[in-house]
């Protein structure tokens, strides 16, 4: 799939029957969200599915790790994120140069026009993005979240399907760090198929993605085989089955 940097090249793809952009501040945050979403599409010809990663990741622990200078730790993610983007089938990729782990304390105009280039030349009806709450408390994922909602605010026919996480997922990962969802608040459960689950799991071994620990300390990854999202702003009186149930495309219902 192409890999693009630039919001213009996104023109291309603009005029897909149905488009979904996912924003998120961190390589990674595309795989532990919604990666099998993104994967049901890839073979679907009048859906395009875009991921937008705000910053280059260069400030990951795995750079004093590793012994990697932050522009060594940024090509690394970056040959990352092209893998992943073949596993997931991406129509769209683009990189973004906001800096990671300090998007709080850039301007709020630049964070608002950059998602914003990107938000206008891909017309997206359906954008995914992280919670309020950024999930975990990481400031880039709060900052990239109240900076969508700025984007969004006066694009009302645009859909933000929130990441969502019911108690036994929080639980699944303790002691780390995840915000649930209360399950009324949750509009939208997808069923990963296997072949969805599998384009997921690679997505997340390409990054190196955190185990968890079983009570006896043996290893395992907590995959859970639903993905599931808040339509901020909207009730749907039992949780869709898709990110465009409702949705009118230019008018939501």
């Amino acid at each position: 799939m192409p890999r693009i940097e630039e919001a213009s090249a996104l023109r291309a793809l603009s005029e897909r029957a149905r488009r979904i952009l996912a924003i998120f501040p961190h390589p990674d945050d595309e795989s532990y969200g919604p990666a099998g979403t993104l994967a049901r599409y890839r073979d679907d010809a009048d859906t395009a599915t875009a991921v937008f990663i705000l910053t280059r990741g260069e400030a990951s622990s795995m750079g004093p790790q590793r012994g990697l200078s932050p522009d060594e730790v940024a090509a690394l993610r970056r040959t990352r994120l092209d893998a992943v983007d073949r596993h997931l089938g991406l129509d769209a990729l683009l990189i973004g140069s906001l800096p990671d782990s300090g998007m709080q304390y850039r301007p709020w105009t630049e964070l608002v026009a950059t998602i914003e280039a990107a938000v206008d030349a891909f017309r997206p009806h359906v954008v995914i993005a992280h919670d309020p709450r950024g999930v975990n408390a990481h400031p880039d994922h709060v900052a990239a979240h109240w900076a969508i909602r700025g984007v969004l605010a006066e694009r009302p026919d645009i859909r933000l399907a929130m990441l969502a996480y019911r108690q036994d997922d929080a639980d699944a990962v303790a002691p780390r760090l995840l915000f649930p969802t209360p399950d009324a608040r949750i509009d939208c459960v997808i069923d990963l198929t296997e072949a969805e689950i599998e384009a997921k799991q690679r997505a997340l071994d390409e990054h190196e993605a955190l185990v968890t620990l079983r009570d006896d300390g043996s290893d395992r990854i907590h995959r859970p085989a639903q993905e599931r999202y808040d339509f901020l702003g909207e009730r749907i009186d039992l949780p869709a089955a898709d990110l465009f149930a409702g949705y009118s495309f230019g008018n939501r219902t």
